[in-house]
């Protein structure tokens, strides 16, 4: 996950951890079955979303789509399912926080570094 947007000083660790969490959590539940064993398909999906203050995502987009329709919509369903997140922090003076997630399918140990 990369964080888009200025943090403006708010330490977001345990927020972003929390985000990864609940988008993890949905996105193995929705895995096809060509990304499992016996087939075991690889691929990658790079989704950029904002979270807006209130917890909402909005300005979902795919700006990597792995080639195959059913990696690309469990990874944007992982998202949507955890739709909304909690509200951002209150110390947090900003609208929204923009970020990156990149969702691995089966990935060469090479490809996580």
């Amino acid at each position: 996950m990369d964080v888009l947007s200025d943090t403006m000083g708010v330490d977001f660790g345990g927020y972003l951890s929390r985000v990864l969490h609940d988008v993890r959590l949905n996105w193995y539940s929705l895995i096809p079955e060509v990304a499992r064993p016996p087939i075991m398909k690889k691929g990658k999906v790079t989704i950029e979303f904002a979270i807006t203050k209130n917890g909402g995502v909005s300005g979902m987009t795919l700006v990597g789509p792995s080639g195959d329709i059913s990696l690309d919509r469990a990874a944007w369903g992982g998202i949507t399912a955890s739709n909304p997140f909690p509200p951002l922090p209150t110390q947090f003076p900003g609208q929204y926080i923009a970020l990156r997630f990149h969702f691995y399918y089966n990935p060469d140990t090479n490809e996580l570094q």
